[in-house]
């Protein structure tokens, strides 16, 4: 599998750019000038002496330099970017390994299961399709949390799985994954907030660590091909990282309660078991329902919470501020469909906004279950009578 390296070493642009200061400067034992040589390419002049180059990032940089040395020899550099263009060699640099890139890079001769490409403020670890699909994903749970950090909510599916954590601060999403043809990535503002990319050490293995600002992501691999993502705000670098040392394989066995009764108009959308935690979500009319379960305390709104009950277990309930407001309908080629399920071609279409613990018009009920030492956590857009019927009639 070819991988297409299209970064540029904008650090050592960004170098020479500061270096410029006039067209001549002393250097450890020797001269440095810029700008002073013309530059052609099967004799045809290409970069003209006395010419700036504009950098991808805008910058003005010298076309070349020429080194003097103490004996009066001369050498001419060239920027590597400009070579490259020059003989249409494709150029990339991993600041990983702090390598220059140069030509097609062959993924397998890397030795890894993930490969790791960056493109200006982007990266991205993509992985090749197996012979063997996966059939279920590797859970993996940190241990250890910042104090005020509770469990979120948790998806997963036949080869990944992920786990969201939230504080007053912020919020951390650690997801791991077989190396299943599918790739993690994202984008900073800086390039050089992926350029300096520090190297640290989680759980034995080699960790790229980006931080910009309030925003960090946190990357290995470890083993069995298994990439580890961490992405976070509000969360100190140094937490970060000992939230991801604290990582471990979940082989809890939950119990697996399912919603045994809900309101007309919802259909089951999915049911995700990761060890200690699972969640169920049902698609309704408008918006879901979503029942979290763990073995460890789970978010729950801010706010002074209304006393309720739940099959004679005490609870907490959190009434939204403004009830949720629908026309009831969905769009469908461009056609006003009322309800969310619809016949297309003989295919039964249904469509619904999945809603989060803090999005406008969501109520939410929360117990600790004594017997089983669970935490549980229901919410949607439907009225505390609903919610309280919805989980007494909770089943394993």
């Amino acid at each position: 599998m070819k991988k297409r390296f299209s970064g540029f070493l904008a650090g050592c642009v960004t170098s020479a750019a500061i270096l410029v200061l006039g067209t001549t400067v002393l250097a450890a034992g020797g001269r440095v000038s810029f700008n002073f040589a013309n530059v052609a390419l099967d004799g045809e002049t290409k970069i003209t002496a006395g010419a700036d180059i504009t950098a991808p990032n805008g910058q003005q940089v010298p076309s070349s330099i020429l080194y003097t040395d103490e004996t009066g020899g001369k050498t001419n550099y060239l920027p590597v970017r400009t070579i490259s263009e020059l003989l249409g060699v494709e150029i990339g640099y991993d600041s990983a390994t702090k390598t220059v890139l140069l030509g097609e890079q062959d993924a397998a001769s890397q030795g890894t299961y993930w490969q790791r490409t960056v493109d200006g403020a982007s990266f991205t670890y993509a992985s090749q399709r197996p012979a063997d699909p996966y059939t279920a994903p590797p859970v993996w749970r940190p241990a250890w949390l910042p104090e005020g950090w509770a469990l979120s909510e948790v998806s997963g599916g036949t080869a990944r799985a992920s786990c969201r954590y939230r504080s007053e601060a912020g919020t951390v999403t650690a997801s791991c994954a077989y190396p299943d043809g599918g790739s993690f990535g994202a984008s900073l503002r800086q390039e050089e907030s992926v350029q300096n990319v520090r190297q640290v050490t989680v759980q034995g293995c080699s960790a790229d660590l980006y931080t910009e600002e309030n925003k960090a992501y946190l990357v290995w691999e470890g083993e069995d091909g298994i990439l580890f993502w961490l992405s976070a705000s509000g969360i100190s670098a140094e937490d970060l990282v000992k939230m991801a040392q604290s990582m471990q394989p979940d082989t809890t066995e939950l119990p697996a309660y399912r919603l045994s009764w809900v309101p007309a108009g919802y259909s089951w959308y999915e049911h995700a078991v990761l060890g200690d935690a699972a969640q169920e979500t049902w698609l309704g009319p408008d918006t879901s329902l979503t029942l979290l379960y763990a073995s460890e305390p789970v978010e729950v709104p801010e706010g002074t919470p209304d006393d309720a009950e739940v099959n004679g277990i005490e609870a907490r309930y959190w009434g939204a501020e403004e009830p949720y407001e629908s026309d009831g309908s969905m769009t469908v080629n461009g056609e006003t469909v009322e309800g969310n399920r619809t016949e297309v071609n003989g295919v039964t279409i249904t469509t619904g906004t999945i809603v989060g613990l803090n999005s406008d018009g969501v109520n939410v009920l929360a117990w600790e279950d004594p017997d089983t030492g669970l935490f549980f956590r229901l919410h949607g857009t439907v009225g505390k009578s609903t919610l309280l019927r919805i989980a007494e009639d909770i089943q394993d």
